[in-house]
């Protein structure tokens, strides 16, 4: 199975950072965080190649040297792919021809740290492919339900006299030090595991929008109505993961980092 690394796009949440290089280029105690990320993945016996989507002008290159000569040190071949600034839709078309033969490939937002069990990922995949709507299945969402807050929360008690939900103030019945949370929804991670026919749709949505497409928001909301069905892959409650999108937050959550980088050296240790 292939692995595709979606290392373009703006990186607006790391300015000014990604004025002057790549988000995946965010520094995690002097390496840069694709840089673990592809050295976890290539520890992964069912990952065959990695394939990194970046642009290929001045930033994206930073990618591309650091990486060059590297391959037998990583011990997997690392595939380049010219991002078009099409959008992560449009990224995801230009690596069709390299994965379309292939019954899967995982997707994997070049900002994400995470130890997710791809193997238990790809068995889910195969247990929901052999049954009998197995055909239909577009890929798995790899999700959480619990989540690590920076910040405090407080419990509001709207009954006292001038105090309603629209009002600027209320009492604070209960303040509740940042911890761990129980998601309403399930979050989504930024790791897919997603089959050849995604791409029959991203090409419906290119025919209609000439121009960028972003794969959350024009194709993943609307696949039911593309009829294509996502399961989610719950990552499980003690899996960290953390999406660094910039090196003050990097700075900020050096533990969870520490924590996740753990994890993963970890699970690849006794796989």
């Amino acid at each position: 199975m292939k692995a595709v690394l979606l290392a373009g796009g703006y990186g607006s949440r790391g300015k000014p950072f990604t004025d002057y290089s790549p988000k995946a280029m965010i520094p995690v105690d002097g390496r840069p965080t694709i840089d673990y990320i592809v050295r976890y993945l290539a520890r992964l016996s069912v990952v065959s190649e990695i394939i990194v989507i970046c642009e290929f002008d001045r930033l994206g290159r930073q990618m591309i040297n650091y990486f060059e000569g590297k391959e037998g040190i990583i011990g997997k071949p690392i595939k380049f792919i010219e991002d078009k600034k099409s959008g992560t839709g449009g990224a995801l078309l230009t690596i069709e021809r390299h994965v379309h033969k292939d019954e899967c490939f995982l997707v994997w937002f070049a900002d994400n740290l995470c130890a997710l069990k791809i193997s238990d990922m790809l068995i889910e995949y195969q247990r929901l492919s052999s049954s009998p709507n197995g055909d239909s299945i577009t890929g798995l969402v790899g999700t959480r339900r619990r989540r690590f807050e920076e910040t405090g929360r407080v419990v509001l008690d709207y009954s006292g006299e001038n105090n309603g939900p629209s009002s600027a103030t209320a009492r604070v019945r209960q303040f509740i030090e940042k911890g761990e949370i129980v998601l309403e929804y399930p979050e989504a991670v930024g790791i897919y595991l997603l089959t050849a026919g995604i791409f029959r749709f991203l090409h419906i949505i290119a025919n209609k929008m000439h121009g960028s497409i972003n794969l959350s928001h024009d194709l993943l909301m609307h696949i039911r109505d593309f009829g294509g069905n996502l399961y989610s892959f719950d990552i499980g409650d003690q899996t960290m993961w953390i999406d660094l999108e910039s090196p003050s937050y990097a700075d900020r959550n050096q533990n969870s980092i520490t924590k996740v980088l753990s994890q993963m050296n970890k699970f690849v240790e006794n796989s």
